[in-house]
């Protein structure tokens, strides 16, 4: 047996029993670029799936808003008075309230807010738009509803801040 081993024929110096460098499988490298793609994926759709929504925007329409919010707010403070005194019964009185907020926001924006479902506000509309005819549709349509003179109170005020805060 010879001490030294034959140099390899291929590579000049080399013992024939080593081999050069070896690399790694190139599928190993396409394993690690998909996990990472997969990783920032993953981030990318959790923050745009739990992001919240944007609020709607509404177009305002080209009129004297002041003008408009005086004859509401007017016309909010005599169906309060026509409620308290009897004259409108609390029922009739959430209707009507709910078609001078509608009547208020078809005048100062570009939703059709006459012929919207509650529904469709949901989809379309501000929030704080929402809230207050949420207020007014129980006691409107329902007429075995909670106590609709308690509520028109609440209802009232809430149209009254509703008319008085859009511009």
């Amino acid at each position: 047996m010879r001490a030294v081993a034959e140099p390899r024929a291929d590579v000049p110096g080399m013992p024939a029993e080593f081999s050069g460098p070896v690399a790694y499988a190139e599928r190993w490298l396409w394993i690690a670029v998909v996990l990472v793609a997969l990783v920032v994926v993953y981030y990318a759709a959790s923050w745009w799936l739990t992001r919240p929504p944007r609020p709607p925007v509404v177009e305002r329409r080209d009129v004297d808003v002041l003008n408009v919010r005086r004859d509401h707010l007017a016309r909010i403070d005599a169906l309060v008075a026509q409620v308290h005194g009897g004259t409108v019964d609390p029922r009739e009185g959430h209707q009507r309230l709910s078609d001078l907020v509608r009547s208020y926001v078809a005048a100062v924006t570009t939703l059709p807010a006459r012929t919207m479902a509650l529904a469709d506000f949901r989809d379309r509309a501000p929030q704080e738009l929402v809230d207050a005819l949420e207020l007014m549709y129980p006691p409107e349509f329902a007429p075995d509803a909670d106590d609709p003179a308690a509520r028109f109170d609440e209802a009232a005020a809430a149209s009254r801040r509703l008319v008085g805060s859009w511009s």
